[in-house]
């Protein structure tokens, strides 16, 4: 008897400390989604259906269903705010080389439509039906890689850059999102903010609201010594753009998130809403400095005096 219970300890114990090695070796990885602002609209709602880790050979090896569907509203998630996707899921360890989103969207050719629509852009308070091609099928794709080690614990965030994915749909009352998006390693990355001088937009070049910042943004070019210019589909590009927020006392405050670690060029514009990213216009940049953003902190950068305009090509 005394041998059978020391034994039947034993296999308990071995038990009990199988299962703590297993928990201990699960890889996890957590995913968000976040949003550069576009001007003249109060909503961008995407409907997300599931979200797709590939390899390399673009096979697909994790797969999350989400159901019911996601709704997010991109334009709520600015700055430093983000949404997730999936929250601490167990997935096998490896480098996964894309992420693959699908989503709920009306038909490519946007014909019968009606509302309510899965996903949709509001402007002056109306919803537009908004047009993602291939976007319930093959979905769109972002490049990783997204590295997820054995017992290891991650988060990635998405980056949909708006300004440069929105476009109006010539007359047929819908809009296209044809997504420009970067996916960032949460652990790399920092957040790039400061204070604007109301005085600023006050220019004689300026079209934007001097009471509420509408119309005026800021621009982030990858790497010093940028000279700024309009989205336009050719370089240089900015990484990433932001709205300001009035503050009071004729300041505006901006926040950039997400940003890895290295050095950029940031620049003040006052004509943002007229920046069309179909066409090359010639976009007035007030000021633009180098500023260098480092891992898990916050970097400030104000724009607090006049100085010499620089003109978009």
């Amino acid at each position: 008897m005394k041998n059978s219970l020391l034994l039947l300890s034993a296999t308990l114990l071995l038990c009990a400390c199988g299962g703590g090695d297993s928990k201990l070796h699960e890889s996890r990885l957590s995913l968000s989604v976040t949003d550069a602002p576009v001007d003249h609209a109060d909503a961008v709602v995407v409907s997300f259906i599931s979200a797709e880790l590939l390899d390399a050979s673009g096979a697909v090896k994790e797969s999350f269903v989400l159901d019911p569907p996601l709704q997010i509203d991109l334009l709520s998630l600015q700055g430093a705010n983000s949404a997730f996707l999936i929250d601490d899921a167990v997935v096998a360890p490896g480098v996964y080389q894309e992420v693959r989103l699908k989503v709920d969207a009306e038909n490519a050719n946007c014909n019968a439509v009606s509302p309510p629509y899965a996903s949709y852009v509001t402007v002056d308070g109306v919803d537009y039906p908004l047009i993602v091609p291939s976007g319930g099928s093959s979905g769109f794709k972002v490049k990783g890689p997204l590295t997820v080690a054995v017992g290891g614990s991650v988060a990635y965030t998405i980056d949909f850059d708006l300004r440069q994915s929105i476009a109006e749909r010539g007359a047929t009352d819908c809009y296209n999102l044809k997504p420009v998006l970067r996916v960032v390693d949460n652990a790399t990355v920092g957040t790039l903010s400061g204070i604007i001088d109301g005085s600023l937009l006050a220019d004689s070049s300026c079209t934007a609201d001097t009471a509420t910042g509408a119309g005026a943004a800021v621009y982030l070019f990858a790497g010093a010594g940028v000279t700024p210019d309009d989205v336009d589909g050719t370089t240089p590009e900015p990484l990433t753009s932001a709205l300001l927020t009035a503050t009071g006392n004729d300041q505006f405050s901006y926040e950039v998130g997400f940003l890895p670690a290295g050095a950029y060029t940031v620049a003040l514009t006052c004509q943002a809403g007229d920046d069309d990213p179909e066409t090359d216009d010639p976009i007035t940049f007030l000021r633009s400095v180098d500023v260098q953003v480092d891992a898990d902190s916050v970097t400030t950068q104000d724009f607090t005096a006049p100085s010499l305009v620089v003109q978009g090509s």
